[in-house]
């Protein structure tokens, strides 16, 4: 469940929401608008999630449509196993169901899916390979449980206009060794523990998949130094 500390004013939530979830409406509204900021959530593009509770479910969610520089701790909808809205009327993200499959594939309690100039281009260049293999590079120690000596393999998996056959997708790349998956010329789902982790392994993946991308342009790779380097 979620636990991070209420910092949240009363009177800019809706009152059907628990302490808890009014930290991770407002946790999202921060994490959204940095994302924005750099480039990772433009327009309407991207959607993020807290699932407050496993059994029954209840997952914390964006909207459908709403432009994510702009969000408000109200916006977040409140969701159950159905994608059935609780709280309000409402759409809830078009990609909600990717969410939920991630959620049952894993222990995470935060997903969120950013869409940037790098992630897309990763998923080009290194679309035949299925994977991006990361190594060696010291953002590493970044994600949960990985050192700088572990090796990172984030899984490049199809993209699909048809929302079940993307979650099916997406679930097909999920693996308890890399918390993210990359969709094919869309954007990358990465996930953590809690809203605060998912966003920290969201900046984490954007660098080392930037890093990448520029690494290919000099003619060189980011899984090719075998440690050299490393004490």
């Amino acid at each position: 469940m979620f636990t991070e500390p209420l910092t949240l004013p009363e009177s800019r939530v809706k009152q059907s929401l628990s302490p808890d979830g009014r930290a991770a409406a407002k946790s999202m509204v921060d994490a959204a608008r940095f994302f924005h900021s750099r480039g990772w959530l433009m327009g309407t593009c991207g959607n993020l999630s807290v699932q407050l509770h496993r059994v029954p479910q209840r997952i914390l969610v964006t909207p459908s449509g709403k432009d994510k520089s702009r969000l408000q701790p109200e916006d977040f909808l409140l969701v159950d196993e159905r994608g059935q809205t609780l709280d309000r009327s409402g759409k809830a993200s078009e990609e909600l169901t990717v969410h939920q499959e991630i959620y049952r594939l894993t222990e995470a309690s935060a997903v969120f899916h950013v869409h940037s100039i790098s992630n897309n281009l990763a998923s080009r260049l290194w679309l035949d390979a299925g994977q991006v293999v990361l190594e060696g590079i010291e953002m590493i120690k970044g994600l949960a449980g990985k050192t700088l000596h572990d090796r990172v393999h984030l899984p490049i998996v199809a993209n699909s206009q048809d929302m079940r056959s993307l979650a099916d997708s997406v679930a097909a790349g999920v693996s308890p060794e890399c918390p993210a998956v990359l969709v094919y010329q869309h954007g990358i789902y990465v996930w953590g523990q809690n809203a605060e982790t998912a966003r920290r392994h969201v900046e984490i993946f954007e660098f080392l998949l930037e890093y990448a991308v520029k690494l290919h342009g000099f003619g060189l790779s980011s899984s090719d130094n075998q440690g050299r380097g490393i004490v």
